[in-house]
């Protein structure tokens, strides 16, 4: 128990730091990554979508139920109310939901209110200095309402993709029957195919360092828009997420699978 509670990290030194410390720190990791990348040419678009998304099909109260109820009951402190009160009076509060939710589909936008986001510094592995910055990474906690909002979004965008073929053959994150599993399986029945026509393998591994940090919100809309199609209230919508999520929120990281095709 208290391996999985991490109640023997060492805690040395972390009360020093303050969180203006930490936005400063983080802050200029993003800044250096800018200015290692600031001469690079853009990569070019290699295909453009015929297929569009202009807009973002609003929900139903069924639909949403089932999100909700799907959804863990954690909450977060910018919440007004707990979100196992909101499951527990789901019947009460769901038309109120519904139309907060697709409010935001239609608009095409999140509002400033559900834009604030908690970020709390967490160390990356147990017993690491935690004097030093650099062992701890930004973890993002949103509000359930505006979560909720991501969670259809995704799955319009998922059923988009799907129905036009846009998904990368080899992407196993975010995607209905893949895992990490599905992938390891891919790499090892090409491992052994090659094996079988006597052919030598090379196995190249690439870990990017903040990989989040290098999400560039100016070339995010042009890539969706040029390669996926996506454009109007829709694309206005992802670009009005994308303002708060530089800390690797669900919905971004899913945005960055798919631009890279993992």
């Amino acid at each position: 128990m208290n391996s999985m509670f991490e109640r023997r990290r060492d805690v040395t030194g972390s009360t020093s730091h303050t969180a203006e410390g930490f936005v400063a720190f983080f802050k200029k990791e993003i800044d250096d990554i800018r200015a290692a990348t600031a001469g690079t040419q853009p990569p070019p678009s290699h295909s453009q979508s015929t297929a569009s998304l202009a807009a973002i099909k609003t929900c139903t109260q069924d639909e949403l139920r089932r999100i909700i109820m799907a959804s863990p009951t954690k909450s977060c402190t910018l919440d007004p109310v707990p979100t196992f009160l909101l499951r527990e009076f789901i019947d009460l509060l769901l038309p109120y939901v519904t139309s907060m939710v697709n409010a935001s589909l239609t608009q095409g936008r999140l509002p400033v209110s559900q834009r604030h986001i908690i970020i709390t510094p967490r160390l990356k592995k147990p017993g690491l200095d935690a004097a030093d910055m650099a062992n701890y990474r930004p973890v993002s906690n949103v509000s359930f309402v505006s979560e909720l909002v991501e969670r259809v979004v995704a799955v319009r965008l998922h059923d988009y993709l799907n129905s036009n073929n846009m998904l990368p053959s080899c992407q196993s994150a975010y995607r209905k029957y893949h895992s990490t599993e599905t992938a390891m399986l891919h790499v090892w029945s090409d491992i052994m195919t090659a094996a079988n026509q006597r052919q030598v393998t090379l196995l190249a591994l690439l870990d990017m360092s903040s990989a989040f940090h290098c999400v560039d919100h100016d070339l995010l809309p042009q890539r969706l828009r040029v390669t996926f199609g996506i454009n109007g209230t829709s694309l206005e919508w992802i670009s009005s997420v994308g303002t708060r999520h530089n800390t690797g929120s669900s919905f971004v990281i899913f945005i960055f699978y798919l631009m890279n095709g993992f």
